[in-house]
Order: C-alpha cells, then structure tokens, then sequence
C-alpha cells in the first residue's frame, strides 16, 4: 500500500514540474488577434465579447484621468439646467388682476409686510447651497418657477425665512394667537406729478435686486416693469425718504451704541 502511495506522489510532482516549465514557456495566455500594443484602444466588448460590461485594467496612475463606471459623465463643475431665453423688448402690459392675486399669494407667505417669506417646500436633507442653486437665477422646472433673491447671498438662509416643518409634525397646528396686525402693502408708489417715474413704496433694505420681483423673467405677474432693459432703477426711482433715511436723533438699527472715547497725546491734544 506504502509503495502505491509513494508511486502516485512522484508523478503527481512529475506532472507538476513539467506543466510549470510548459507554461513558462507558452508565457502569458492573450486573447486571438489581440496584442499588448492595441490592448487599450479597444472596446471592451471586442476584447471580451461574452462579457462587454468588463473594462481592462488600468494602473494606479492612469486611474484619476479615466472615466469608469456609470459615473463617467460626472463633471467637477456645476452644470446650469437649460432656460428659456427672456427678450428684454418685448411689450409688457401689466394685469391689475394679475397684481392683485400676486400680492395676495406673496401676502400668505409672510407673516406680515416686510417680513422674510417662509420656505414654501421642503428643506430637509440640503444646505444653502442648494437654495442658491435655484434661487440665484430663477429656475424653472416642471412648470415651478424659483423666486429669484432680492438680497445679496447670505450664508444661512433659515435664520430669516423660516422652513416648514419636518414631515411627521407637519399635521401639528403650531399656529399662535396674536394681535399684531401689520401695515397694509402698498400698492404703488407716489407720483410728484402726473407722468413723473413713481417713487419706490418700501424700503430697499434686503430689496437692492429691484428686478428680483419687478423684472425680467422673474417678475410677479402684474408687477413687471414695462422697461426691464433698465440697469439702474433709482436714477428715475426715487427711494423713500421716510424708509430708507434715518433722522440724525433717531439709532441705526441693528448696531450698538457708538461710545466715542477721547485720548489725550502728548501737551493735551485730544484724538
């Protein structure tokens, strides 16, 4: 039995040791018609047709330039989703009706006038960058039209405009009585004389982008300027004295008392 064994051994090491030289020999198996030179400019499908969803392998240093995977489209750099094309000399005729329902869908967004809408949609899981994304330039989608920023980028969005709430509060009525009740919007501005440029009717502070509700594309329907090629609204707009300007004894708002201290340098002379 120990002799049968060892025989089996020794052609098992024999068979071993020439199938080693052999392949040596044959060196590394390639596909037909495929050589190293041209490996890489086919198709995977040519070089392996019975699997085309396998790509050849790539060194270390040839991967960060290549595109792989379902991902080989991506771009680093922000794509712009595709707008329409706005003509800045097209006749423009305002709606009174138009105007009013305008206002009153602005008016339910806020909690009075001048106050800083809500966010009528949900935020969660996103940042302010993606509340730039659209509304920065306006973006339509899907019959949606993102209101267009009326202020200048800030870097916290729900510190002034409030989301709603999470989904599994959203049937909590959360409402509280009140009775404040703020000023009525205006409705237009002053005119010094019949045919004159009316004046603006609310304060332009957090409202420096005029055509954010009043021109271009962006426009509250009613509301569109009838000349939105205008680049600077307040050459013929005059700004409201009363809401724009302070009176010197009146306290800039938002800032604290400016305590003004006097240091005497050298023989007395205050600085």
């Amino acid at each position: 039995m120990n002799r049968v064994a060892t025989v089996l051994l020794c052609c098992v090491m024999t068979m071993a040791v020439v199938g080693f030289f052999v392949g040596i020999g044959d060196g590394v198996p390639k596909p037909d018609g495929i050589s190293p030179s041209n490996l890489n400019s086919l198709p995977p499908s040519d070089i392996f047709p019975s699997n085309p969803r396998l790509l050849p392998a790539l060194s270390y240093s040839e991967m960060a330039s290549s595109a792989m995977g379902p991902t080989k489209a991506w771009q680093a750099t922000r794509q712009s989703l595709p707008q329409t094309e706005y003509d800045l000399y097209t006749k423009i005729e305002p709606s009174e009706a138009q105007k009013v329902a305008s206002s009153r869908l602005r008016a339910s967004r806020r909690a009075y006038n001048g106050a800083p809408p809500i966010i009528p949609h949900p935020v969660e899981n996103t940042n302010d960058a993606a509340c730039y994304a659209c509304h920065s330039g306006g973006v339509k989608l899907e019959g949606l039209k993102a209101s267009v920023m009326s202020h200048a980028y800030l870097a916290n969005c729900v510190q002034c405009h409030a989301p709603m709430a999470p989904a599994p509060f959203q049937s909590i009525d959360a409402t509280v009585e009140t009775t404040f009740v703020g000023l009525p919007a205006p409705k237009e501005g002053q005119r010094a004389f019949p045919g004159a440029p009316p004046t603006i009717p609310h304060s332009r502070w957090m409202r420096e982008n005029c055509n954010a509700c009043h021109g271009g594309p962006h426009g509250w329907a009613g509301m569109e300027s009838t000349h939105p090629w205008r680049t600077n609204c307040v050459q013929c707009h005059a700004p409201s004295a009363t809401l724009d300007q302070m009176p010197e004894s009146e306290v800039v708002p938002m800032l604290p008392p400016l305590d003004v201290v006097t240091a005497k340098v050298g023989a007395g002379t205050p600085q």
